[in-house]
C-alpha cells in the first residue's frame, strides 16, 4: 500500500472509524481500523460486532492495498499530526505514516481476522430526516431507555416507521419518553436498537449536519451520511406496547414556567438527592405549585412557583432525577403537566406557543412518569 490524503479529511476518517473501537475485546482483530485502498479512495472500517463504522474519502493512491492498525493508538497519533498531508506505505505487517516532519512505524495486525461488516440490503425500507430534528428525537427519548443488562429489551429504543411518521420510544419501566417524526417516505418497518449505539447515530448526525438515511432491516439497521456509514445488531425480544401505557385523559393539567420549576426542582432536591429512593412531592393548588422534600438525616426544603391550573389541586411525589430528566428533555419555554391521581402516571408535554398564522403545533413529544408512594 502506498497513499497519499489531506491530513484533515484522514484525521476525520480515523475519528470516524475508531469510535466503535472497544477499549476490552475478546478478539484483538476488533481494536483495530482497517484501512483499504483502492479505486482512488481510502476506506476505513471498524467494530465491535454490535457497532460497524464505516467511512470512505478521496486519497491519491499509488499501490492499493489494505493493512489493519490499532485504532486507539492510530487515533493518538492522528491527533498530534502537524498541518501537513499524510502519506502510509507499507505491508500488512508493518507501515510506515509520514505527516511533516513527523515518521512513525506501526506494526500492523492479520487483516484476515477482521469480520466482514454488514451492508444494508438495496431493497430494505428506508427513509430520510433532518440531522438535527434525528438528534433532538434522540436526546429526548434514549434518556429513558434502562441501563439494566438484565433487561435487554428495555435498553434499546423502539424505531418504528408507519403513515408517513417515524415514531422512538424507550421505557425503563418506570418512566416512558415517545417523540414522532416527519418521515419522508412512504414505508414500514420497526427496529429495537441499543441506546448505545442510537446516541452514537444521534452525535454522528450532529457532527454531519443536512440529512442522514435510516435503512430499517431485519436484525440491524443502518444510518447513512453521505460517504459515512452506522450499522448496528438489534435487541431481539418484544418491546413493550407502551401505547396501552398513555393515559387517554386526564383530571387535572398545569402549565408552568419550565426553566423555573427545573431550577426550582434542582434547589429542593438537594435534600432527597443525599438518601436513595427520596421523592421530591408537587403540589397543585390555588395558581401554585409547591415542591417539597425531606430527608431525616439532613432536613427539609421547600419552593413555589406560579402556575396555570385547569381542574381539581392534587398532590403527587416523583423521583426528582426522573423529573427533571422529562423537564429537561421538552426543551419549551413552558410545559403542561398532565394528572389524574397521586397515584396514577403523570404526562409531561412541551406547551407550544401559537405561531404567527395563530395556529399550535402538535404535541409531538410525551414523557410519562409514574409516581412515587409517600408514606
Amino acid at each position: 500500500m502506498k497513499l497519499r490524503a489531506e491530513r484533515a479529511e484522514f484525521a476525520e476518517a480515523v475519528s470516524w472509524a475508531t469510535r466503535t473501537v472497544g477499549a476490552r475485546v475478546t478478539l484483538p482483530a476488533l481494536s483495530g481500523v482497517l484501512i483499504d485502498a483502492a479505486d482512488g479512495r481510502m476506506t476505513c472500517r471498524a467494530t465491535d460486532l454490535e457497532v460497524a463504522a464505516e467511512v470512505s474519502i478521496p486519497v491519491q493512491i499509488d499501490e492499493p492495498g489494505r493493512v489493519l492498525l490499532p485504532g486507539r493508538l492510530l487515533s493518538q497519533l492522528v491527533a498530534r499530526f502537524p498541518d501537513a498531508p499524510v502519506e502510509l506505505s507499507g505491508d500488512a505487517d508493518r507501515v510506515e505514516i509520514r505527516c511533516g516532519r513527523a515518521t512513525f512505524h506501526v506494526r500492523g495486525m492479520p487483516v484476515a481476522d477482521f469480520p466482514t461488516l454488514p451492508e444494508p440490503a438495496e431493497d430494505a425500507a428506508q427513509g430520510m430526516v433532518k440531522a438535527d430534528a434525528f438528534a433532538r428525537l434522540v436526546a429526548q427519548v434514549a434518556r429513558a431507555a434502562s441501563s439494566d443488562e438484565a433487561r435487554p429489551v428495555l435498553t434499546g429504543v423502539k424505531l418504528e416507521a408507519k403513515d408517513g411518521r417515524i415514531v422512538a420510544a424507550a421505557t425503563d419501566s418506570y418512566r416512558l419518553a415517545v417523540r414522532e417524526l416527519a418521515w419522508d417516505a412512504d414505508v414500514e418497518g420497526e427496529a429495537l436498537v441499543p441506546a448505545r449505539a442510537l446516541q452514537e447515530a444521534a452525535k454522528a448526525s450532529s457532527e454531519a449536519g443536512g440529512s442522514i438515511t435510516l435503512v430499517l432491516e431485519t436484525g440491524q439497521v443502518s444510518f447513512l451520511f453521505g460517504d459515512r456509514r452506522l450499522t448496528t445488531r438489534l435487541i431481539e425480544g418484544s418491546f413493550p406496547n407502551y401505547s396501552q401505557l398513555l393515559p387517554d385523559g386526564f383530571e387535572t393539567s398545569v402549565i408552568v414556567e419550565r426553566a423555573a420549576l427545573v431550577e426550582a426542582l434542582q434547589r429542593v432536591a438537594v435534600v432527597a438527592m443525599g438518601q436513595a429512593n427520596t421523592p421530591v412531592t408537587l403540589s397543585f393548588e390555588d395558581g401554585s405549585v409547591d415542591l417539597s422534600a425531606g430527608n431525616q438525616e439532613i432536613g427539609d426544603a421547600a419552593e413555589a412557583l406560579p402556575a396555570d391550573i385547569d381542574g381539581d389541586g392534587m398532590s403527587i411525589a416523583f423521583n426528582p432525577a426522573f423529573l427533571l430528566a422529562g423537564l429537561e428533555a421538552t426543551g419549551t419555554d413552558r410545559i403542561r403537566i398532565e394528572l389524574r391521581d397521586a397515584l396514577k402516571p403523570a404526562v409531561l408535554k412541551p406547551q407550544h406557543e401559537p405561531s404567527e398564522d395563530g395556529t399550535t403545533p402538535a404535541d409531538d413529544f410525551t414523557y410519562l412518569l409514574m409516581p412515587m408512594r409517600v408514606s
